[in-house]
Parts: C-alpha cells; structure tokens; sequence
C-alpha cells in the first residue's frame, strides 16, 4: 500500500475516521500501546511498525492523476496529469514529492477565484484557459527525520489537518499547501507538535505573505477517552519595518503558550486557541464507535460574552462529532455538526488572517455559519465501494456588488479584514444575506490499479448537487446551483470538499 502523504485515494497518512486506513492506524497504535494520533499526514519512521515505511532510498515513480468526462451543469472533460516518487534511508529518514496539473471545469465562484487570486479552492496555483476552464498546479512535497524513536522534525510544503473529525476547526484538510516546518513528539500517553507556516495572499498583482505558527498537545486519558489543547499566532511577513519578512523568535520556542507571548510582544489579538475531546469504544458485536468534540476560541471577553449584545470580538465556533466502523469494517458512517460565530478566524489585515491562498486555515467554510453533515462508505461485492456525503449549511454572506466591494461584510470571510464591520455591537449569528445550501453526493468506485501495477488507482462514477438560496437583498455573489454526474478513472483525489 502506498503511504506518500499527499491526499491520494490510498494513504496510511491522509485518511478519514470511515476509511479502512484509519481503522489500519488505530489497530497498529493500540497494540503497541500509543495514543492514536490526531495529526495528518503522520510522520514517518515513528509510527508503529505496521505502518512504517520499506527501507527503500527511491521507491521508483508514481503515476498520480486523474481523467473524466464531466455532464450535467455543462459537459466537459477534466484531467489531472503528474508524477510522485518517495524513498526512505537509515531507517531513520523519508522523503516524498508529487506534482500535478490540473485542467478543470468551473462553475463562477471557482473562476471568479482563479481570475481574482490565481488560486483555486485549496487546490493550488491557478490560471484561466477560458472563462469556464482552468489550469490548477498542486506541488507536495516533504522529507521527515526521526532524530530519535519518539521525536521526528519535518520540513516541505504539505496540507494539514489537526483533529479526529472530517472537518477541523484548527487546521483543516481543505487547506491550501503551505511552505513550514514541523516537531513532533511521542511520548506514549503524550504528544505533541509545534509548526511554523509561510502563508501567502494574492491581490492582484501584488502579493503579501505571513506567518503562523501552531502547537497541539494530546494526551491519553484512559477508559478511551483522550484530550488536547491548540494555539496558534498568525503574524505578517512585515511585523517590524526594519525586519522585513522576519521570523518572531519568541514562537519558535516550543512547550509555551503563544497568547502571553503575544501579549507581551505588543501584537494586535492573532493568537487562537482551542480544545478537542474524543472517546473510542468498541460495542457488543465489535463495532467501533468514536465522539470527539472542538471548541475554538479567538478574541473574547468573558463580561462581553455574557453580556447578551453580541460583541464582535466574541468570535468562537464548536464542533461535534460520530463516527462509526463495523467490526468487518465493510460500513462506516459520520455525522457532524459544526458552528462559528461571525469574524472568527479574522483580523486586522490579510496576512494576518488564519487564510492561506484565499482559503481558511481552519474550516472552509469561514465563518458566520451553522452546518450538518452526514458521510457513509459501504463496500459490497467485495470490490465495489460505495460513497455518500450530505451537507446542508446556513450561513450568512456578505452583500455587496463586489468581494472587495462591500456594502456589509457578514463576517463570514476571513480575508476580509475586521475593521470592515458596520457596528461593534449586535454581530449576530447568520447576519448578512442568509444562503442556505445543500449538497448531495453519491460516488461509487472500482479499483483496476493492481492490474497495471499502479496501486490506488478507482474508475469511478459520481453524481453531485448543489442547491443553493439567498434570502434578498442577495449577497455579493450570486447563489451557485449545479448539478453533474462524472465517469472516469482517478488516482489523485483532494477536490470537491476532501470528504474522503
């Protein structure tokens, strides 16, 4: 099984809590006695050693990719064309890169993306060949050294997602690749990780870069269940005139809060924090069952949260969630719920916002919203998988003839600066246009890779709908309602809401 750590339909790093990898990880963590961990991609060399690496330096090339023929809201073809290689030395060091070019058919919110910012949906650097078609690249890659068997370093631009969920308040799937560096440590019932970030903002012509930087720390509780704490700063490139993209030093120290840190330095509320609580148990006929929970918090006063006048600056979002595997782990399912006040994730100026290439750090969907959502896989036939994702959001938007024309900013943009807001009081959930959206997907999938040596690879066919209603005056951008169903063959999977 190939394990490189970009979003690929098979991967030991990328998974979800339905998938049989993460059933794969947990079985492995738990009889060697650790803490399933709660970070992807997963090291390399320090996971347990069902699940390392082949001691191989270069492991040959990897065809990546992705070819289908696109009906319904227009017909078209998509493909994705690249390469991926990865190696491992020492038993100590592994290496892995992929490269993929993407040509894609857009509905307008993608194109308006690509032509505004040059980036596409978390998907990477962006371009259009038409007004409906555009050239996406996506470039991974990382190498990793386990200095000792319960400390790794890694360095590369990846995705990240912190969190046991499909969806993280913290650092989510979604994210655009980013150039950083990471610590991770394991000490049994303990880990622990702390990571800078370079992020980037595309305006035009004129492009603006900052930095975050993130630490997690989780333990084992017992009887199942596990805990751990988040923080994270989000600072510009340009923090000080005479240290122009400096890195603050004062957060590279780990084992720290990064709030008083920040307190002290003078800087303008960046920092967030939050929590996760999870418990695993096995039922009666040897189902497993997992519930975990989020709470973000980012600027706020306690006299001002109970004060009933929905300050602006209480911006704060949870997060809960279930999920299911059945003892043969033929069928899974989750469901999660998810809401964030308005202007979280937000700040003072584009760098300074926890976005990366006009997409969230932490949950797509920004902020301003109340969300459910239900995915299932079931494999019948003993080939053929089956998958379903149901969402339905509430969300307020922002109205305007323009995104950086805006009559009134809803809060749900995290790019968009705070300063921006109409009135410090009286920030209320779903304020703005309210827009109500469903989507419906149905993926079914058969794997032909072993045939031709090339593990991973599905044909597929899938049909999805998006619905989509605006309350009046309508906001800034106009409701996307698109229906398509897609037949083709695919070894790269990271589009159309990383629900896999």
């Amino acid at each position: 099984m190939h394990t490189a750590s970009a979003q690929r339909s098979t991967s030991l790093q990328w998974h979800l809590p339905i998938d049989p990898e993460a059933r794969a990880v947990a079985d492995a963590c738990d009889s060697a006695g650790i803490l399933v961990p709660s970070i992807q991609p997963m090291t390399g060399w320090n996971r347990p050693p069902q699940l390392q690496p082949s001691e191989e330096a270069f492991s040959g090339l990897q065809i990546l990719g992705e070819a289908k023929q696109v009906a319904g809201e227009f017909s078209a073809q998509s493909t994705a064309v690249g390469l991926g290689a990865e190696g491992s030395w020492n038993r100590r060091g592994h290496w892995h890169v992929s490269a993929t070019r993407w040509r894609l058919p857009l509905g307008f919110p993608l194109a308006h993306e690509v032509g505004r910012h040059g980036t596409m949906d978390g998907l990477g650097q962006a371009s259009l060949l038409s007004p409906s078609i555009a050239s996406v690249d996506r470039v991974e890659g990382a190498v990793s050294w386990a200095v000792s068997p319960s400390v790794a370093i890694r360095v590369g631009q990846e995705s990240h997602h912190w969190g046991q969920g499909g969806r993280s308040l913290f650092l989510d799937r979604h994210m655009a690749p980013a150039l950083g560096a990471r610590l991770w440590l394991d000490a049994g019932i303990v880990q622990y990780t702390h990571m800078l970030l370079r992020t980037k903002h595309l305006e035009g012509d004129t492009l603006q870069r900052g930095w975050m930087a993130a630490q997690w720390a989780e333990v084992a509780l017992g009887g199942g269940w596990s805990g751990a704490l988040f923080g994270t700063v989000k600072w510009s490139a340009d923090h000080d005139v005479a240290f122009q993209g400096r890195v603050e030093p004062h957060y590279l120290i780990p084992f720290g809060a990064f709030r008083p840190r920040e307190y002290i330095l003078g800087s303008t509320d960046n920092a967030l924090v939050g929590a996760q609580l999870t418990c695993q148990t096995r039922l009666r006929r040897g189902q497993w069952l997992k519930g975990y929970s989020q709470v973000l918090l980012d600027e706020f006063k306690a006299s001002e949260l109970f004060g009933g006048d929905s300050w602006w600056a209480n911006k704060w979002g949870v997060l809960l969630g279930v999920s299911s595997t059945s003892n043969s782990g033929k069928f899974a399912w989750m469901a999660e719920a998810a809401a964030l006040r308005p202007w979280t994730y937000t700040h003072k100026t584009q760098p300074n916002s926890y976005s990366h290439l006009h997409q969230p750090l932490g949950h797509p969907a920004g902020g301003n919203f109340v969300e459910g959502r239900i995915w299932a896989r079931m494999t019948l036939l003993d080939d053929w998988t089956l998958r379903m994702a149901l969402l339905r959001r509430a969300q307020g938007r922002s109205e305007g003839s323009d995104e950086g024309l805006l009559s009134l900013a809803a809060g749900d943009m995290p790019w968009r600066p705070y300063t921006e807001r109409n009135e410090d009081y009286g920030q209320v959930w779903l304020q703005g246009t309210r827009t109500d959206v469903f989507r419906l997907e149905l993926d079914l999938a058969y794997p032909v890779g072993d045939r031709y040596d090339l593990p991973g690879m599905e044909a597929f066919v899938r049909a999805w709908v998006r619905l989509e209603e605006q309350e009046p005056p309508g906001a800034w951008q106009d409701p996307w309602n698109a229906s398509r169903i897609e037949l083709g063959i695919r070894q790269s999977r990271v589009m159309d809401e990383r629900n896999w």
